[in-house]
């Protein structure tokens, strides 16, 4: 039993004289010390008396210790003969539940197994996104442009609006709008001001990117950071499984981040851009303070989350276009 070359065995070997001590110096602490080496006595039958004070704190630390490793022995005694499990409905109290603890594993229902077992279909979302200004929508246009296999989701909203950025949106009630946000079928939804300074609603439903890549092929999202956070956060396996049961659906991101190779040249084509729309050097200075702010958060955002596959650095467009394009190949590579 004493092996040097398995100490656990040694150890267990070693705790219930471990437990003897403990409980003796319980009992040295509760009488004094003298008390108790004096009440220590060597019986006829060659056993020491007097080391516990209590017989039953004995019996009851064995009890508990046999409990707690009879665990693996009695799931080796199941293993090797199963009509033992029938004694775990006859066996109380604590000796019970180890037999119990020792026949329990883990379990899966059968639909999971199923489920499991079945290859995923994939979804492939090109996700595009980056700091504002870096020409993210132009790449992706010109993407669309030499490939087809790439289409865009359609956009919910409450009323037209030119303050969007969104083409060809699908115009539904507000009382719909909410329906599809209180379901959770909304991937994202903002409350932005409309031409007319009141507040419209605009979403994206999940099953708008499904759609859009199995009739396409592919779906291209050229979102702004904080979406894309939504998109990469949101739970696609629920929403394809609702809409799908029959169909095991698993999306496939493909995320590309596009920039420039600083935030200063960030800067200077906002500058150009918001100086081209007519706006004063005050107003610009006060957008500017605005753009470095917020790019700055998610540029470390897209340094520290690791999630994304590609890095485009949008300097020459021809070169950005023809990056964006061999990275785009991804979505229909396994």
């Amino acid at each position: 039993p004493f092996d040097l070359d398995n100490p656990l065995r040694i150890l267990r070997l070693l705790l219930p004289l471990a437990i003897v001590g403990v409980l003796g110096l319980q009992a040295g602490l509760t009488v004094g010390f003298e008390a108790w080496l004096n009440g220590i006595r060597l019986e006829p039958s060659g056993n020491f008396s007097g080391v516990i004070s209590s017989p039953a704190a004995l019996y009851g630390a064995l009890v508990g210790y046999c409990v707690a490793t009879a665990t693996l022995p009695v799931r080796g005694i199941f293993e090797s003969l199963p009509e033992a499990r029938e004694l775990v409905k006859a066996v109380p109290g604590s000796v019970g539940v180890a037999l119990q603890l020792a026949e329990r594993k883990p379990s899966k229902t059968e639909a999971t197994l199923d489920l499991a077992n079945e290859t995923a279909e994939a979804v492939p979302v090109l996700l595009v996104t980056g700091p504002r200004g870096c020409g993210k929508s132009t790449l992706v246009s010109r993407l669309k442009k030499k490939d087809s296999r790439f289409g865009e989701p359609e956009w919910v909203m409450t009323r037209e609006s030119t303050t969007t950025n969104i083409a060809r949106p699908l115009i539904i009630s507000e009382t719909s709008f909410e329906t599809l946000a209180e379901s959770g079928a909304l991937v994202v939804n903002y409350e932005p001001c409309g031409d007319d300074l009141e507040q419209i609603h605009i979403g994206l439903p999940a099953l708008s990117v499904l759609a859009s890549a199995l009739e396409s092929g592919a779906c291209v999202l050229d979102v702004d950071p904080t979406t894309a956070r939504a998109l990469l956060q949101y739970n696609w396996a629920t929403a394809f499984y609702e809409a799908l049961p029959d169909r095991r659906m698993e999306i496939r991101f493909v995320s590309v981040w596009i920039s420039l190779p600083s935030l200063d040249s960030i800067m200077e084509r906002n500058r150009v851009q918001l100086k081209a729309q007519g706006m004063d050097e005050a107003t610009i200075k006060k957008q500017l303070s605005i753009v470095r702010a917020q790019s700055s958060a998610d540029m470390e955002w897209a340094l520290t989350s690791g999630a994304f596959d590609f890095t485009v650095f949008n300097e020459v467009e021809d070169e950005a276009t023809n990056e964006l394009a061999k990275a785009a190949r991804y979505c229909f590579e396994d």
